[in-house]
């Protein structure tokens, strides 16, 4: 079950993105379209191929850790930790 953990904040604007940890359920109901609504290109790209080449059936697994990919996509990108930080 998805549990919020915190925000991380958009480098120059300070909008605060929500990042949760646990399974995810949208993740688990929308397969790669989360990705792509979550910028996440690549990742998508391994789902749709992952689920080709398994017959849908890793789309089981990804939901365990895209909450964690979502967050370091988020890092990744730039986000901070706090409203503070520069």
């Amino acid at each position: 079950m998805s549990r919020p953990s915190g925000n991380l904040y958009h480098p120059i604007n300070k909008h605060p993105e929500a990042i949760y940890s646990g399974f995810s359920w949208p993740n688990l109901f929308f397969g790669f379209f989360w990705f792509l609504y979550k910028s996440m290109w690549g990742w998508a790209m391994i789902s749709v191929l992952a689920a080709w080449g398994t017959i849908g059936i890793s789309n089981l697994f990804f939901p365990f850790f895209a909450n964690q990919l979502h967050q370091k996509h988020l890092l990744k990108s730039g986000y901070l930790g706090s409203e503070n930080e520069d």
